[in-house]
């Protein structure tokens, strides 16, 4: 039974729905990178996902725009990242809380504005909504499997991938990166030397802000053609965990995302396998097992890291006195 599962689970139409989940975990994990590089957690990722894909489809069907619509997402979503950061780096409360409230925030407001607005409760399909338009190479089009591979995948898919090169060009090539990694690891020091931690703190939770309103809109005008209640679904907490994974690095953020988009495509194209036998509970729970095992496997690689460290500290004045 389950090698004949597996083959059908394993073809083409696998890694389409890879990317499809891959593009909002990957793109709201870059925008948590940022932060984190900088010495800001933030934990609302989910919240602003929320936020921006409200916002989204809410510009984008009344205007019948989806470049308006992904204006909307991204503005608000910056919107409330800098209300964390004036909260957070001027006001001085715990970012942890601030996040944590963004996330509840989000989820109520978008469920009272799309009452307000429109009239409806748990979900919101327009009739009329230009989506995120999806991407189709000609040369390729006639070519069976390089064409499934590379064409006809969403505008924001592309995006989110060029957007890792994007992050390893700003944190690694520019003074800017290094102005972000040494407040974030050395914030006095960098003030010592005339950088506006602030400012650049700012600037961190507005890229944050950018990176993660484009993941939601796309989930309401890309993924899908609706707002549904607290329709991420745990993709930002799954987002957080892939910063962990990454070992803030945005190489290590792509793959992990693939690892978390891998596990979500699986319990989607197993739930739609007739036959399969195989519980919808667990089907589900794959993506957040796969959490809890990338985060044990985080704690134990950063334990053994720390263990070596002080190990070596530890030779250091024995090889020096037997010499």
């Amino acid at each position: 039974m389950l090698p004949a599962l597996w083959a059908q689970i394993i073809d083409l139409s696998l890694f389409v729905v890879l990317l499809r989940f891959t593009t909002p975990i990957l793109l709201s994990a870059l925008g948590g990178l940022i932060a984190d590089v900088a010495g800001v957690i933030n934990i609302g990722l989910e919240g602003l996902m929320l936020i921006s894909a409200f916002s989204a489809i809410a510009v984008g069907s009344v205007t019948d725009s989806w470049v308006l619509g992904l204006v909307a997402g991204v503005a608000s979503s910056m919107l409330v990242c800098y209300g964390m950061g004036f909260f957070s780096l001027k006001l001085k409360v715990d970012m942890i809380i601030t996040g944590f409230a963004v996330n509840i925030f989000g989820s109520g407001v978008t469920i009272f504005l799309m009452n307000k607005i429109f009239g409806v409760t748990g979900n919101y399909s327009p009739t009329s909504l230009s989506n995120i338009p999806v991407v189709r190479i000609p040369i390729i089009e006639n070519v069976p499997y390089l064409n499934k591979l590379l064409s006809g995948h969403s505008l924001m898919t592309w995006i989110a991938f060029l957007s890792v090169l994007l992050c390893v060009f700003i944190l690694y090539k520019t003074p800017y990166g290094v102005h972000l990694r040494s407040v974030g690891e050395a914030p006095q020091a960098a003030k010592s030397l005339g950088i506006s931690v602030n400012r650049i703190q700012f600037s961190a939770l507005a890229w944050s802000g950018l990176f993660t309103g484009l993941a939601g809109a796309y989930l309401s005008m890309g993924m899908t053609s609706m707002f549904v209640k607290d329709m991420t679904a745990g993709t930002g907490f799954l987002a957080l965990a892939v910063v962990l994974l990454g070992n803030r690095n945005p190489i290590g953020i792509l793959f992990g995302s693939l690892i978390f988009g891998l596990a979500s495509a699986i319990a989607t194209v197993v739930q739609t396998i007739p036959g399969s036998k195989v519980p919808s509970q667990f089907i589900q729970m794959i993506p957040y097992l796969v959490t809890i095992v990338a985060l044990v496997f985080f704690a134990v690689r950063k334990k053994r890291k720390l263990n070596e460290a002080l190990r070596a500290q530890a030779d250091g004045p024995v090889k020096a006195a037997t010499a």
